[in-house]
């Protein structure tokens, strides 16, 4: 009896979806899944990552696999960990001409964010009734503004969202074995905050189809011993400063959550804390919900991503503390913006948990039907507000531009080239013969 008692409590809180998705579904996925990546691609800011090559997708990854052998390559930690997926697809794109990587570097992470969508939809069955609710979340992978900036369309930012995808793979119990089980092996090998996700891969370990657990961990495994004795560059020496990590941590998550990074420098300036305030409590009535009417598997799913967002949020920022990240620096929590990405996600995870569950008094259907006009109100208005945005705009070097600065000097009888690319003063050497 005593040795049920741990699978019996496992399968209570990671629950097995009642059936699998019908036919019709899985055509309406493939839809959304196109529909996703067009968006990522389309987009003012998508469009110009199709020729604009990001910071390590070309200094780092690009190089790498042009310059160096494949396995020494995917070895090879950056940051103080592994980033084998990102390295694994620059192996494939070096196949490819030249001129063609920017484009190959976006088109691929915009397909790899569609598939992580794609997993939140199917894992959530067993958590959220409502096949909207679930098609929402998942959409928020695509559309939540703190994904679309800095993060938008490469892969050196793609961990944000492979660790999300994890978490949801983790959870699909029912999941296809073989292609989960190899998705979290290459998130946990690509992502140093994979190690907050082992008790929910432990726990699955009590339950039946072990296989994606198993990879999990094994990848896990080889992470956090690349951690361990890998060489990490730390950005700051600045001291950290509690009070203004606990309000960089206020206005990168729930407020950035509903208002996106870029209006942050609109709002603060000007409310001060009491835009935390507000977005605390749109942010709260749901999760409180979801933790008095949701069954046991939704509390603790409520409970466990509220957790993940303040745990994320906070290692981010104290990990990587800098003076530039206090919120009265220069608009405010755009330096670092990617920290914000699973944090928000983990909270809107939460916040989804409520909005689903239905309270059985009149008073609370009324108080949460309101919350989730509401809440949907705000994100769509935020999502406009970033489309009208222009900063996250690449207006660099164009890299068919850069490619050709590249062949001229090749041309004038230099040995080497320089390739330029996005962020400014970003920039990586090859040899000429490999240019040609």
């Amino acid at each position: 009896m005593t040795s049920e008692r741990p699978k019996a409590l496992a399968d209570s809180v990671i629950p097995l979806p009642v059936d699998p998705p019908h036919e019709r579904a899985w055509f309406g996925m493939v839809a959304a899944f196109l529909g996703s990546v067009a968006f990522l691609l389309l987009i003012p800011a998508g469009w110009a990552r199709l020729d604009h090559l990001w910071s390590e997708d070309g200094a780092k990854f690009a190089v790498g696999a042009m310059r160096f052998p494949a396995l020494e390559n995917l070895v090879e930690p950056y940051g103080g960990y592994l980033q084998t997926l990102p390295r694994l697809v620059a192996e494939v794109i070096a196949l490819l001409p030249i001129e063609w990587t920017a484009a190959a570097f976006a088109v691929t992470a915009a397909v790899l964010r569609a598939l992580i969508a794609l997993i939140v939809f199917a894992g959530s069955k067993a958590y959220l009734r409502s096949t909207p609710m679930r098609f929402a979340l998942a959409a928020l992978v695509i559309v939540l503004p703190v994904g679309n900036s800095e993060t938008l369309n490469n892969m050196s930012n793609l961990h944000w969202f492979l660790l999300y995808g994890a978490f949801w793979a983790l959870l699909w119990r029912n999941a296809p074995r073989v292609p989960i089980a190899l998705f979290v092996f290459l998130a946990a090998v690509s992502s140093p905050l994979v190690l907050f996700l082992a008790p929910i891969a432990l726990t699955r370990l009590v339950l039946p189809r072990k296989e994606v657990p198993i990879a999990f961990l094994t990848g896990l495994v080889v992470q956090g011993t690349t951690m361990i004795f890998a060489t990490r560059t730390v950005y700051s020496h600045d001291a950290v400063d509690p009070v203004q990590v606990l309000l960089a941590s206020l206005l990168r998550v729930p407020v950035a959550a509903f208002t996106g990074s870029e209006r942050v420098d609109d709002f603060y300036p000007a409310l001060g804390n009491a835009v935390i305030v507000a977005a605390l409590l749109v942010a709260a009535l749901p999760v409180a919900a979801g933790l008095r009417f949701g069954d046991r598997a939704g509390r603790a799913l409520a409970l466990v991503a509220a957790a993940y967002s303040a745990v994320v949020i906070v290692a981010c920022l104290v990990l990587n503390w800098a003076a530039i990240l206090q919120v009265q620096y220069h608009e405010v929590v755009m330096a670092g913006q990617r920290y914000s990405i699973a944090p928000c996600l983990f909270l809107f995870t939460a916040i989804f948990v409520g909005l689903d569950a239905t309270p059985a008094p009149a008073w609370g259907r009324a108080v949460v039907g309101a919350s989730r006009y509401l809440i949907g109100i705000i994100v769509v208005v935020s999502i406009f507000w970033y489309l009208q945005e222009s900063s996250p705009v690449l207006k660099g070097v164009p890299w068919d531009e850069s490619v050709a600065n590249a062949r001229a000097q090749c041309a004038a009888g230099a040995p080497e080239a320089r390739l330029e690319h996005e962020p400014k003063n970003w920039f990586f050497v090859l040899p000429c013969t490999l240019l040609n």
